[in-house]
């Protein structure tokens, strides 16, 4: 019962700083809102490469599932760089 609170109170505190972060970053110029959404994409990217990359290794096997999220993290950080996802407004 203690660690299910512990989870709820947790998954809160944790929500509410997403939100009040959320809150602050619609105050803040559309140049620095494109380098932040640039930011994360490029980290969103790396972190799916990381994860499929090391899954594939780790189990000394091909999985298509594995190499589905390495090619998906791929193809998002290309995209980013060539500015596909989020393209700048003229």
């Amino acid at each position: 019962m203690s660690k299910g609170l512990l989870i709820l109170f947790l998954t809160i505190i944790i929500v509410g700083l997403i939100h009040y972060i959320s809150i602050k970053l619609l105050k803040i110029s559309e140049v620095k809102k494109y380098k932040y959404r640039r930011l994360f994409w490029y980290l969103y990217s790396i972190i799916f490469m990381l994860s499929g990359g090391i899954n594939l290794i780790e189990k000394a096997e091909f999985y298509w599932s594995f190499f589905l999220e390495f090619l998906v993290g791929l193809i998002i950080f290309i995209l980013n760089f060539l500015e596909k996802i989020d393209p700048k407004k003229a």
